[in-house]
């Protein structure tokens, strides 16, 4: 459940990149209504369309990358990472936004489902990628996290809250602070911390 909210969580911005320049994005009837039922948060209406996109156009990589989400959204973990594949191969290579949402998308499933090494190479290529988006620092900074990594993870924690000062990070600051290895670790995280509370303060 917690996954699906964060890839969830994501629609909005990403949905917008299908009126953005360049490079060009499909702009086919069902498609556009698909991306506006998913802005509106009607899965079901969005799965109608953007299926009829697939079977009509099986080579749009965005409408795959998009049904991941609602496939992940009905708990169908597997048909989620087989459409993320399938964007993988047919979003082009010159755009890196996409690409690095589904390879985001791709690492956040796997993080959940233990396969570390795979999820860290997804989440590396995102970082890579997309270098100014919080949210793939951020699930990196999870799975930093979940393997042990803490002094990684704390770095992953700063660089999200660099880049967005807003960011949702409170349940990983306290899982962080949970597991501190030493003071000097739990005062680290602290001081993250506080640089939530000033960005909420103002």
């Amino acid at each position: 459940m917690k996954t699906r909210m964060i890839l969830l969580a994501c629609l909005s911005a990403l949905c917008g990149f299908v009126y953005a320049g360049q490079p060009a994005r499909p702009a086919s009837d069902n498609y556009v209504k698909g991306v506006e039922a998913l802005n509106d948060g009607d899965p079901v209406t969005a799965y109608k369309y953007l299926n009829a996109e697939i079977t009509e156009h099986p080579d749009n990589g965005y409408a795959h990358c998009y049904m991941a989400l609602i496939c992940n959204c009905c708990g169908d973990t597997k048909l989620a990472l087989q459409a993320l594949q399938s964007s993988l191969e047919l979003i082009p290579a010159d755009d890196s936004e996409y690409l690095s949402f589904a390879r985001y998308s791709r690492g956040v499933l796997l993080t959940e489902l233990k396969q570390w090494e795979a999820a860290q190479q997804d989440l590396d290529e995102a970082i890579r990628l997309s270098p100014s988006d919080a949210e793939n620092y951020k699930a990196r900074a999870q799975l930093y996290l979940e393997t042990g990594k803490y002094e990684e993870s704390l770095g992953d924690l700063k660089k999200t809250l660099e880049l967005d000062r807003k960011a949702d990070v409170n349940d990983l600051v306290l899982q962080l602070m949970a597991v501190a290895p030493s003071a000097d670790f739990m005062d680290r995280v602290t001081a993250a911390f506080q640089l939530i509370d000033r960005a909420e303060a103002r």
